[in-house]
């Protein structure tokens, strides 16, 4: 019975996610960082397309949240984070993406309209290191705060170009 309520717990905790459940089951949880957007009308030159982080001009690169998480794994192997699975995801951004709860601060702009994503397995211990890192937990919930729940689709990584 005792196990009964403990899967309920955990279903309410993350939803119907039978992967998310079974990761909690094992001790890990995803975090992910954005690696790259789509950006569409750009208001500061940039041409239509899809740009890693790391290519984006210095206009649009100021244009995005500072809460924009944009760790990348060797920030969790640097803090001894072990990386069980590595995947990637995309949010396609409809109608505006933030990700701090009531901070318009924390929004991408309108231009931008998907975000690519690397997304890391850890153990759920480390999770509250991994958000200090500039990763967001897939779990946001389990951190309270500010967090939002976001929701991504996975990906083969190939197609995130």
């Amino acid at each position: 019975m005792k196990k009964a309520v403990v899967l309920l717990a955990l279903l309410a905790l993350v939803g119907c996610d039978e992967d998310d459940v079974k990761d909690i089951l094992k001790g890990q949880t995803k975090v992910f960082a954005v690696s790259g957007v789509e950006v569409e009308g750009s208001a500061t030159g940039l041409p239509d397309g899809y740009y890693k982080l790391i290519d984006l001009n210095d206009d649009t690169k100021a244009s995005l949240p500072d809460s924009l998480p944009d760790g990348i794994k060797a920030d969790l192997t640097n803090a001894d984070i072990t990386v069980h699975a590595q995947s990637c995801g995309q949010i396609v951004v409809d109608e505006g993406l933030c990700f701090e709860s009531g901070n318009k601060a924390s929004c991408v702009p309108s231009e931008i309209k998907k975000v690519g994503l690397d997304i890391y397995k850890i153990d759920l211990g480390d999770i509250k290191t991994a958000q200090n890192l500039d990763f967001y937990p897939t779990l946001a919930a389990e951190l309270g705060g500010l967090f939002v729940q976001i929701d991504y689709d996975d990906v083969n990584c190939a197609t995130l170009k």
